[in-house]
């Protein structure tokens, strides 16, 4: 008999925080920061716990600078739960709680309010729950008004500048010198959880994700003279503004080109955009990134959006194991009234919803194992990895978003 799997159980109730390890995590986050500079200012006075800790995200260097802001308070950090496989032992007296993304789970929820309410200790979340793609934030979760006001506790914003900068996702992941800056501030004090609704605490919440790290870097007039910046920008930029043709951009150096009609932009070293050889579509990722979108809501509305490919499928078993390859053939669709399926030429079939979320996470190097889907259903996380169409993995994010959108407002007329 094989050796029996620990399943990482979503609903385990969270232990308490070890100090000891407590003070090594902390430790080593703080010469993190000493190490990259990173400052964190804390704006105006900040609630005792408990309360809940938002912030935007952007890299893994969010965490430190959340470590440093809340200081030696305890603290409870939601996290995706493959970061358990091979770090159980601390993620469970770390005070981590695993959630698989984007899956609906109320019990998560009553774990996150027995944290604020009876243990009375500071709940970490990053709404996102991924990596900002463009320097802009992603769509947030809508339950955050409600989990502080049926706790009754404030909401502290931490606002991170630079991360993403230093490290982008399309990125080969070298880090470029960048000042780093993480502001903090009692976004809503409890009174105004009590007297404010839900509706105006989320309109506040979503002014607060209101950042652009393009800007940042503008208005602060700093350079990143890394030579290959441009490096990777085709996992985000997969669509030529002047031919229109898809996933046939590459980049090199400080350079983005299309391969179709041979158009090249140049990555500035204060972050614009310049095209090398004729007048160019736009001066900033974001832009180009937005037009993406667009064009992506016009195929859904059209109803000519679809995407298939062969993919090789991964399933989370647990601790120490991680994901294990499901062995057989397998395609990913995609339709375009939103349905995602897995279906295995062994009559395997997994489905996600068009409505169980309004996002789907998408990583462009898993642990070096290739670009992949993280297709969470409940209960159940499994990563599809394409083996044709490894391009198009930020069109199925937009996609899935614009879907959900179309669905929902159907369904509200």
């Amino acid at each position: 008999m094989g050796k029996r799997v620990k399943r990482i159980d979503v609903y385990a109730k969270p232990k308490r925080v070890l100090f000891l390890f407590s003070l090594i995590i902390r430790t080593f986050a703080h010469f993190a920061r000493k190490k990259e500079k990173a400052r964190i200012v804390r704006l105006g006075e900040i609630p005792k716990p408990p309360y809940l800790l938002i912030a935007n995200h952007s890299s893994f260097m969010d965490i430190y600078a959340g470590l440093g802001a809340i200081g030696w308070h305890r603290s409870y950090w939601v996290c995706a739960i493959e970061e358990f496989i091979d770090k159980f032992f601390v993620c469970t007296h770390s005070g981590i709680i695993p959630r698989r993304r984007f899956v609906n789970d109320p019990k998560c929820s009553l774990m996150m309010m027995d944290i604020l309410k009876k243990r009375k200790k500071i709940l970490v979340i990053f709404p996102e729950a991924r990596y900002s793609f463009d320097g802009k934030p992603e769509r947030i979760d809508k339950g955050l008004a409600k989990l502080a006001k049926a706790c009754k506790v404030p909401i502290v914003f931490m606002d991170c500048h630079g991360h993403y900068l230093r490290e982008p996702q399309w990125s080969d992941h070298v880090v470029r010198e960048v000042p780093l800056l993480a502001e903090m501030r009692c976004l809503i004090d409890k009174k105004q959880v009590l007297d404010l609704s839900i509706e105006a605490i989320d309109r506040e919440i979503e002014k607060a994700f209101d950042g652009d790290e393009e800007r940042y870097q503008l208005e602060r007039n700093f350079l990143i003279t890394y030579p290959k910046r441009a490096e990777g920008l085709e996992r985000i930029l997969y669509k030529c503004p002047h031919c229109g043709t898809e996933f046939e951009m590459s980049s090199s150096g400080e350079v983005l080109r299309c391969d179709h009609c041979r158009a090249e932009y140049r990555l500035n070293e204060n972050g614009t955009l310049s095209r090398l050889d004729g007048e160019g579509k736009f001066t900033l990722i974001s832009q180009w990134y937005e037009w993406e979108k667009e064009c992506v809501r016009q195929e859904v509305n059209a109803g000519e959006y679809h995407f298939e490919d062969e993919v090789r499928v991964e399933h989370l078993e647990g601790v120490g194991v991680g994901f294990s390859v499901m062995q057989g053939h397998y395609r990913l669709i995609h339709y375009s009234d939103g349905e995602m399926i897995i279906k295995g030429d062994d009559g395997t079939m997994l489905r996600r919803e068009p409505l169980q979320s309004y996002a789907i996470h998408i990583d462009y190097g898993y642990h070096d194992k290739g670009p992949c889907v993280d297709f969470s259903i409940p209960g159940e996380t499994y990563f599809a990895y394409p083996l044709n169409k490894a391009k198009a993995l930020t069109k199925i994010h937009f996609a899935v978003e614009t879907i959900y959108d179309k669905l929902k407002g159907e369904i509200a007329k």
